[in-house]
């Protein structure tokens, strides 16, 4: 049965509109205050955060490496405020909806309650006729009002959101006490709801884009303001100061933590400046001491060239007269004892004045000799050299000192012992002088052994070694290490007893290092002494470099 429709303009429907749309201005009007109320809080929130809390922040976002500071606050605070606008939109979103839905349902049952018999939009439906309906709404309906007498209406909606007028399903109940007799049933469209609820979200989403720009603007002012400015202002003064503009300082006014930074900055670059003030002070007086100390080894290596000169001269020219006084002290000596059974005072007295006086030759010698090293006036003439002619020419030598103590001396050279390149005299000098200082310290009636081996040199070059052990008082372990430098004797009884200027062993060192040599010595105190050389089998000429270019002065 069909009943009478309800008027648009009527009063009740009118009245209830009213109402609904009050109630929905009003929700809009809470929804976006609270909005504003939530982006005021975080705001403020977000700018009282303490440094380890904005650590976190943005440690928990991880950021694409070569972002700048000032990119990364904007990706940041801007992802941030489009969570939140979404957030605190999606309440009003869903709730006007919801509030939409409503009305249309109070529409539905005001439909309902001034029913109208030429209205198609109301009917007034038996059981039978509810459940024969052909509309499934009719059917759903019948059978929850028959099985649930507690039910008293049902509501339905047709179509989605996106619909321009989705269709409202509403049914009401008629009981006769708890028997259900039929039912009313009301079709309406929701166009006007629709329109509503569209024109609702269109403000909602105004407002949230409104409020977002408005968020970002201010975000950008303050960041920009009051972080990302000082933080651009030291970075720059950094890559002035990393380009050498030590001068350059950090101008930040802005009252907080950054403003001390700047401040310490500034103090750091002051103290940069005058630490690089003094270092460059520093380098210039280390510069005058440089110039100084080489002008010095200048003069000192001058005084050096000039006194191995003097040397060299003056001891060759006081070679020429103690030679004339050793042979006329030999003549005299031949004479005395050519006369026949001459003083034996005087004959002593003559062979202590040749003694004397080769004693005297010898010292002048090395001082020749030391004096020629040090002027780089010696010449290192090499040729092949056998180590046994050698030896056996040395021995003969010195065999008749060796008579004088009765000492015995013996030589040990191995079988096959190829020739070495080197020069012989150099070396014969250098093993004459242990051979002779063996000679002295031995005891009477001792043993000398002259010893050859082949060794392996650095890096597995061939060599031979050749060494000289006595049985003399040996070497203290304290001159052990300093046994080859000049002017060194041991300090015993027995150096006391022979006289020496301390330069054989020095002249054994240098007169090795021209032959790409070296020397050592093995000693016990009190069993003996053993002076070695090792020289390369084949000669290797190295030049050496000066300490100093003293051209470039």
């Amino acid at each position: 049965m069909k009943t009478s429709s309800l008027s648009v303009t009527s009063v009740p429907f009118v009245q209830s509109w009213l109402v609904f749309s009050q109630r929905l201005e009003g929700w809009r009007l809470i929804g976006q205050r609270h909005f504003l109320q939530q982006v005021r809080v975080k705001k403020q929130g977000f700018f009282r955060t303490e440094a380890p809390s904005d650590t976190m922040i943005f440690s928990s976002f991880p950021m694409a490496s070569g972002l700048s500071l000032a990119n990364k606050c904007q990706l940041l605070f801007g992802a941030a405020i489009v969570v939140l606008l979404a957030g605190v939109l999606a309440v009003p979103w869903f709730r006007s909806g919801s509030l939409v839905e409503s009305a249309q349902q109070e529409i539905a049952r005001k439909m309902a309650d001034t029913q109208d018999p030429h209205d198609d939009e109301v009917l007034t439906l038996t059981v039978q006729e509810a459940f024969e309906s052909s509309v499934p709404f009719l059917n759903r309906a019948a059978d929850s009002f028959l099985k649930n007498p507690m039910l008293v209406e049902l509501t339905e909606r047709v179509g989605d959101e996106t619909e321009e007028a989705p269709r409202i399903l509403y049914a009401r109940a008629i009981r006769d006490g708890e028997d259900f007799t039929g039912l009313i049933f009301v079709s309406w469209t929701g166009q006007f709801g629709a329109g509503q609820l569209l024109t609702s979200r269109i403000f909602i989403v105004g407002a949230g884009i409104c409020a977002g720009l408005v968020a970002i603007l201010v975000f950008y002012l303050i960041l920009t303001k009051l972080i990302l400015s000082p933080v651009r202002e030291l970075r720059e003064t950094t890559e002035l100061v990393e380009q050498g503009d030590i001068g350059v300082r950090s101008e930040i006014s802005t009252g907080d933590d950054f403003e001390q930074l700047s401040h310490a900055f500034n103090r750091m670059l002051d103290e940069v400046g005058k630490s690089q003030t003094r270092l460059t002070s520093m380098n210039e007086n280390l510069d005058l001491k440089v110039a100084e100390l080489a002008e010095a080894n200048i003069g000192l290596h001058e005084s050096n060239r000039l006194k191995s000169e003097f040397l060299a001269n003056i001891s060759h020219e006081l070679k020429t007269p103690l030679n004339s006084i050793i042979g006329f002290a030999e003549l005299l000596e031949e004479m005395a004892e050519g006369r026949g059974n001459p003083g034996e005072k005087q004959l002593r007295y003559l062979r202590n004045i040749v003694v004397s006086g080769r004693n005297l030759l010898d010292m002048i010698n090395e001082l020749l000799q030391m004096a020629k090293i040090e002027a780089g006036r010696v010449e290192v003439v090499v040729e092949p050299t056998s180590i046994s002619d050698l030896l056996e020419g040395l021995c003969a030598i010195m065999r008749p000192q060796a008579e004088q103590k009765r000492l015995s001396l013996n030589v040990r050279i191995p079988d096959g012992l190829s020739l070495v390149e080197t020069d012989p005299g150099k070396l014969q000098q250098i093993l004459f002088n242990f051979l002779s200082n063996a000679i002295r310290f031995s005891p009477d009636e001792a043993t000398i052994v002259i010893s050859t081996n082949r060794v392996s040199r650095q890096q597995g070059a061939p060599g031979v070694r050749i060494s000289i052990t006595d049985e003399g008082p040996g070497v203290p372990y304290d001159m052990q290490d300093v046994i080859f430098e000049k002017f060194r004797q041991v300090d015993a009884s027995h150096t006391r007893a022979h006289s020496g200027t301390g330069l054989g062993l020095a002249i054994c060192r240098d007169l090795a290092t021209l032959l790409g040599a070296t020397v050592s010595l093995v000693s016990e105190p009190g069993h003996g002494a053993t002076f070695s050389v090792e020289i390369p089998s084949i000669w290797q000429n190295e030049d050496l470099q000066p300490l100093m270019d003293v051209s470039r002065r």
